[in-house]
């Protein structure tokens, strides 16, 4: 047996266009394709927002860190630091 091989991007082109034709329901649709209905909801609504460049896979990881520095503390802090370089944390930290 040859296995088919896919393109992803072209698999989802396929899909959102068969989608929009509006002839078969979502839920046949994803069952044909074998992707949740949730999954199905996502690509149409990608597509709708950003066309077919949205069809592309998002990077899963936050895009900045949540317990980061403010971007201002930081700043008064290297500030504070190159003012009087002689100073450790602990004295920075005191102002």
């Amino acid at each position: 047996m040859v296995w088919r091989e896919t393109v992803i991007m072209d698999e989802r082109l396929r899909f959102v266009g068969e989608c929009l034709a509006g002839e078969e329901t979502m839920t046949a649709l994803c069952a044909a394709y074998g992707i949740s209905r949730k999954t199905g909801y996502k690509w149409l609504e990608r597509y709708r927002a950003l066309g077919p460049a949205g069809l592309i896979d998002l990077p899963r990881a936050p895009l900045e860190h949540g317990r980061a520095t403010a971007a201002e503390l930081v700043a008064r802090i290297v500030a504070e630091k190159e003012a009087n370089p002689q100073w450790g944390p602990k004295k920075v930290l005191a102002r």
